[in-house]
């Protein structure tokens, strides 16, 4: 007797869900591999939403460069203690203390680098070429009157060709200063040469890329999935077979933001089209952003299955 063709019912998922779902891309659906069941109607967030928390964490990393170096190191050398230990057995409160401490930490220490530059920029210092060049300036002022006195003395006391002679290498004297002078101030304000602005910009972005690690993959493993910026919009980031976020995770979705790059920006738009707002550094960690705003809803076709055939 040949093997009836197994009911619908009876089938595992995933189950067909509905076009309408598909195109509205307001729920998770259960197209990925090795997906958590309790994960399936879960609401995702919408681009604005990750593109307005991406901005505020890249607000705070750009903070973050200014801090000194050793603080950088202190975050690195946490980041691979992480990975040694895999603290996958701590208590999720634990987790949740240590995360807060941690941003903490680095809003005090963001704050106190905002509060520099403000008051630098409130009242600037003089650079220190020309503040060298100032004090060159007044010590040569100093320089050239000191001589003045002893020369009026000994010119009211020689003849007057002495006098014409001592005139004439005085006024000499006085416009090499001032050529002097002027060098000086053209060299402080010189601007800065190419190899400078190359040097600067490649520090400037190895502490950026070396905050950005420390930032994007010790806070989402601390803090439940979640940055400063996902936390103040109310967003979270899932692992899809219902693990909790570790920071290998976060490695991989701060390598998948490199590999978006690469792409010319391709792998961000396509939230845009993905069934589940998927992006490439989602797809490189298997994980999905959702919104804690609103609440799961249960597509009808995974809330009631539908009914079995009448046996014949």
């Amino acid at each position: 007797m040949p093997a009836l063709p197994e009911p619908e019912a009876m089938k595992p998922w995933p189950v067909r869900l509905p076009p309408a779902l598909r195109e509205r891309q307001r729920w998770i659906t259960p197209e990925p591999l090795n997906l958590a069941p309790e994960l399936v109607g879960q609401p995702l967030a919408t681009p604005w939403r990750r593109a307005w928390a991406m901005a505020i964490d890249l607000a705070v990393v750009g903070m973050l460069t200014g801090i000194s170096g050793a603080w950088l190191w202190l975050g690195l050398a946490l980041v691979l203690l992480q990975l040694h230990n895999r603290p996958r057995e701590a208590p999720a409160r634990r987790r949740q203390w240590v995360g807060w401490a941690a941003a903490a930490l680095i809003a005090f220490l963001a704050l106190g680098e905002l509060s520099d530059r403000v008051a630098a920029w409130w009242s600037p210092a003089p650079a220190p070429a020309a503040a060298a060049a100032a004090a060159s300036e007044d010590a040569a002022s100093d320089d050239a009157e000191s001589p003045i006195a002893p020369a009026e003395t000994a010119a009211s006391s020689a003849t007057p060709s002495d006098a014409e002679r001592i005139a004439a290498l005085q006024a000499q004297l006085q416009a090499a200063e001032r050529e002097a002078r002027e060098a000086r101030r053209a060299l402080a304000e010189k601007p800065t040469g190419l190899r400078e602005h190359l040097s600067r910009f490649l520090d400037d972005l190895g502490a950026g890329l070396g905050w950005g690690i420390v930032y994007f993959s010790l806070l989402p493993a601390w803090w439940g999935g979640q940055t400063v910026g996902k936390k103040l919009m109310r967003l979270r980031v899932l692992e899809l077979t219902g693990k909790p976020v570790t920071v290998m995770h976060a490695l991989k979705r701060y390598g998948g933001y490199a590999a978006g790059l690469a792409t010319g920006g391709l792998g961000f738009l396509q939230i845009l089209w993905d069934p589940n707002r998927q992006a490439l550094h989602d797809k490189a960690a298997h994980t999905v952003v959702v919104d804690l705003r609103l609440k799961p809803a249960m597509p009808p076709a995974l809330a009631e299955p539908p009914a079995q055939p009448p046996a014949a």
